[in-house]
């Protein structure tokens, strides 16, 4: 016995629509990829977020709350249980109520505007600032030069840098005067940051998609598309995010004067950075 022609029918034009669906998503990310400069990847991602609800209240990421490994970090015994924190790519504000709920006094910055006024809201009977940044901002105050973050000054207890938001910064040297700008600003603070890992990431598409990325790849730097790092992903309602490697993450830490007390890849990877002060460093899956 078969299964009735129409059932066999439905799933094989479901099969070609998935294969035609793959094949666009493969040729938009290689097109982005290839011809978009790494300031253009961040207005494109900061629309991303200006089209979204989940990071404002009523969201589906706000409502979590803190997610569990962003409690079990807050908690630390090397977080300091009171003080100033600098709050980085704030969102809409979801991180920014715990800290006020325990008694912090905060600073912070977000680039985008929906979320920023969700954030100035959550701000508004508190004695926390939230102004319009970004990470460049952050560099750039670093370096003493005037801009969005003239207000940002220390001293800061510690640093939290918003739900992977440092995966945001597509190239690796961006993160390297990011974390730079924090040990500047910021010289004794420990800093709690997620990100994204390649060995963390989704499963790998089929090998028709890969073998189209690879043909695309090699064609669009042949008309004179950028190379593309590895690392580098394209995401619809989230825009341009790396991935690191774990090897790439203590790297740059430790050039930029840090050491990784803990480092995670379960659930969100995510890490406390260290004033290298010959710190312990414990970790999580090979840590």
């Amino acid at each position: 016995m078969q299964a009735p022609s129409w059932s066999r029918l439905l799933c094989r034009v479901s099969r070609g629509l998935n294969v035609a669906d793959t094949a666009q998503q493969v040729l938009r990310d290689e097109l982005l990829f290839a011809f978009l400069e790494p300031s253009q990847r961040t207005l494109l991602t900061f629309d991303a977020y200006s089209r979204s609800s989940n990071y404002v209240p009523g969201g589906t990421y706000f409502s979590h709350g803190l997610f569990p490994w962003e409690g079990m970090l807050l908690d630390d015994s090397r977080i300091p249980r009171a003080g100033r924190v600098l709050l980085a790519a704030a969102g809409g504000g979801r991180e920014l109520q715990v800290l006020l709920e325990r008694g912090y006094e905060v600073f912070a910055f977000e680039p985008v505007s929906k979320p920023l006024r969700s954030a100035r809201e959550i701000a508004r009977a508190s004695s926390a600032r939230v102004v319009q940044a970004t990470y460049q901002d952050l560099v750039a105050r670093a370096r003493g030069e005037h801009g969005a973050l003239d207000d940002c000054q220390g001293p800061f207890d510690f640093c939290l840098l918003g739900w992977a938001s440092l995966s945001h910064l597509t190239e690796p040297g961006a993160v390297l005067d990011v974390l730079r700008a924090l040990r500047t600003l910021a010289p004794a603070a420990p800093v709690m940051t997620s990100f994204f890992t390649r060995s963390a990431g989704p499963p790998p598409t089929g090998g028709g998609a890969r073998k189209l990325r690879r043909a695309l790849r090699r064609a669009l730097q042949a008309l004179g598309g950028r190379s593309v790092d590895p690392g580098l992903q394209f995401l619809t309602g989230a825009g341009f995010l790396y991935s690191f490697s774990r090897d790439e993450l203590f790297r740059l830490s430790g050039e930029a004067g840090y050491e990784v007390g803990f480092f995670s890849e379960l659930d969100c990877p995510h890490a406390l950075l260290l004033p290298k002060s010959g710190a312990r460093i414990d970790s999580t899956n090979g840590g």
